[in-house]
């Protein structure tokens, strides 16, 4: 379908009327207004709510990890400080052996191990056997072993208590 030249001169007129009728109908320095956007939906708030929950739960769990790990870090600092006070040889009784018995003990455990327990030769050798075997400790052969379990022998004998003694009290 054409259109004559009468009908395109109309149809030019119609759009620089309509033109017009726009320019006048907004004042200069005045932008045409932008079509408002919907409101939102109730599916849309609802997971907007669920999205800040969320996020507020995820800040709260945040803050009580780090709060435990704190917490954590400290009582496991607390914890070596009384498990190993830095110990040093002189808290073992002065004697032949007393540096070997030190820096091979406290490679696992404290010096108190030692300092409460009192046996026999024969049973400090054993337990030599019995921490290399179930602990892992590095076994001790000749001379080191021999230096070692009679050092423990000589200071840490079997303690013999008073007949009716109050074991709480020990």
């Amino acid at each position: 379908m054409s259109l004559s030249t009468t009908e395109k001169t109309a149809l030019g007129a119609i759009c620089a009327l309509g033109l017009l009728v726009l320019a006048f109908d907004y004042p200069a320095g005045r932008t045409p207004r932008q079509a408002e956007a919907p409101p939102p939906t109730p599916y849309a708030l609802a997971t907007a709510e669920a999205d800040a929950r969320a996020a507020t739960a995820r800040a709260e769990a945040d803050r009580a990890r780090s709060e435990r790990e704190a917490t954590a870090k400290a009582e496991t600092e607390r914890l070596a400080a009384v498990q190993n006070p830095g110990e040093t040889e002189d808290i073992l009784p002065a004697g032949h052996g007393r540096e070997e018995v030190f820096a091979r003990c406290t490679a696992c455990h404290s010096t108190a191990i030692i300092r409460r327990s009192g046996f026999s030769r024969d049973r400090w050798d054993e337990l030599m056997d019995w921490m290399t075997e179930k602990q892992g400790m590095a076994p001790l052969e000749g001379d080191i072993r021999t230096l070692v379990v009679d050092y423990l022998a000589q200071h840490f004998p079997p303690r013999r208590s008073p007949r009716n003694a109050n074991p709480f009290l020990n």
